[in-house]
């Protein structure tokens, strides 16, 4: 099964029934079945703040969530307080616990910083996210591409394999020192991501995230993509399109649903066809 969805949530005005300027969770749920959160990744939420998410959509809607950014190694601000990793992790968990319970968690979510590269801490790293969560789904994106250099790449979809971890399959603009290419390989028997961040090659080095994937793909990129979901082999595969630096991605998605002629049940109700 092919699911898609977004990242974010207000940044999709064409999906509000009202016609404002940002769409609510609710506005997105008739429109989508799941949905990528990255509010998360710059600071924890409740598990009040979430299970308010969890009324905002139908019960088969589901939620991959961005983990806290020190749980993927980035960078400190100079001058902030230390952080107790394992409590992160844990905290983290409990947070999700309204839409673990419901079975609404399709991932947790590790986006590693360009940094992050092949070495002996690292994957001793990977290895403790594993043990950190045993039981959750946990999706993996590289940013480096030093794990999918060719003595290397067999070893990391090896060890992604032995963790049980879902790949992140990335389209993204293909650079010279800031690129990963497309790998479609699923290593996960449930589950294999997609996340589509567009081709502007010229601002993919751009420190703004609205030049990086201020994007539209074309019909025929579409289709290409389209071959790309069908062809990996995971039970569910999910399509998450960021290209919305210009704000193209709901437009986008809806084309490739339409494409693939697929059809979600389950949705929220929606006030108006917006496409």
């Amino acid at each position: 099964m092919i699911e898609v969805g977004l990242t974010s949530i207000a940044d999709h005005p064409e999906l509000s029934a009202a016609g404002k300027k940002q769409s609510t969770l609710a506005d997105y749920a008739g429109h989508f079945p799941i949905v990528e959160i990255d509010t998360t990744f710059y600071g924890l939420k409740s598990a009040a703040t979430v299970a308010e998410w969890q009324q905002q959509v139908p019960a088969r809607f589901r939620f991959i969530v961005k983990v806290p950014s020190v749980l993927t190694r980035h960078h400190q601000a100079a001058g902030s307080e230390p952080v107790d990793i394992r409590a992160t992790f844990a905290t983290f968990a409990e947070s999700l616990a309204p839409i673990i319970a419901t079975k609404q968690l399709a991932a947790v979510f590790f986006q590693f910083p360009p940094y992050f590269g092949v070495d002996g801490k690292n994957v001793q790293y990977l290895t403790a996210i594993r043990q950190f969560y045993p039981d959750l789904p946990v999706a993996i994106e590289f940013r480096h591409s030093s794990w999918y250099a060719s003595q290397y790449r067999k070893s990391t979809l090896d060890l992604m394999k032995r963790l049980n971890f879902i790949h992140v399959v990335v389209d993204e603009p293909q650079t010279a020192a800031a690129s990963v290419p497309m790998v479609p390989v699923a290593t996960n028997a449930d589950l294999t991501i997609m996340r589509l961040h567009g081709r502007n090659t010229l601002g993919w080095t751009n420190q703004e995230r609205k030049e990086r994937t201020n994007y539209t793909y074309s019909q025929d990129e579409l289709v290409e993509l389209a071959t790309v979901a069908q062809s990996l082999t995971s039970k569910n595969v999910v399509v998450i399109f960021n290209n919305n630096g210009g704000g193209a991605a709901a437009t986008n998605a809806q084309a490739f649903i339409d494409l693939l002629g697929l059809n979600f049940e389950g949705l929220a109700p929606t006030q108006l066809d917006l496409f």
